[in-house]
């Protein structure tokens, strides 16, 4: 596959894969991030908990300034969450606020921000699998550190009933200016489209997985996988 890089100056210093399956229980991730990152897990959507255990495991790959901005790409709030809430107003006629604002469609990128320990811009962008518009968050972020800076880029995913495949997880990078190591960002001249299908386990985000895959594995490197099932 023809390969272009995009800009030179950029470079990916950290990849990471977190993969659970939607048959594992909420109380494990929550006490897995709870180990991981300290943080107080309770309200928190199974959304929020997938971007967050991948988000946090950046950290021992490279380090994370204070002011790192973190992009995340979602294909929509937390399902289980939202189906909660809709069957506790319409079947129940109860109301829960408090969740509610607890996980609107911005909150994972916060918790995400959290489990880093950044306090730099944050940004949910609303994307699906489709190649035309799940790069967008990799472009928005390499937008905001052309003139320096670093950004961690992120896409989670949280089964949905309307699809077969259970499996769940969240893909991270670190992006930086001028940094003297690491992996140069490079898309293939078909606009990052593999040249065959995939012969792995397909889940949602598969073609972004296949392109951090070829990209570090192009300089020698593997991205580190974790996991929890």
């Amino acid at each position: 596959m023809e390969m272009a890089t995009v800009n030179p100056n950029i470079r990916i210093t950290a990849a990471v894969r977190f993969d659970t399956d939607a048959g594992t229980g909420g109380k494990i991730l929550k006490q897995t991030l709870k180990q991981q990152s300290g943080i107080d897990t309770r309200r928190l959507s199974r959304l929020s908990l997938i971007a967050a255990l991948g988000a946090g495991q950046l950290k021992e790959q490279c380090e994370i300034r204070s002011d790192c901005a973190v992009f995340l790409g979602t294909p929509f709030s937390s399902p289980s969450v939202f189906e909660k809430m809709a069957d506790n107003v319409l079947n129940h006629h109860a109301a829960m606020p408090f969740d509610f604002i607890a996980n609107l469609h911005n909150s994972p990128v916060f918790h995400a921000a959290q489990a880093l320990g950044t306090r730099g811009a944050t940004l949910v962008v609303a994307v699906d699998n489709n190649v035309d518009t799940c790069f967008h968050p990799l472009s928005l972020a390499m937008q905001s550190v052309q003139n320096g800076g670093q950004a961690a880029v992120g896409w989670a995913y949280e089964h949905q009933v309307a699809r077969a495949d259970t499996h769940e997880g969240s893909i991270w990078i670190v992006l930086e200016a001028g940094a003297e190591q690491g992996i140069p960002v490079v898309l293939n001249d078909e606009g990052t489209q593999t040249d065959r299908p995939s012969e792995k386990p397909q889940y949602y985000w598969q073609n972004i997985a296949d392109w951090i895959e070829e990209v570090m594995a192009h300089e020698g490197r593997d991205v580190k996988k974790c996991t929890l099932a």
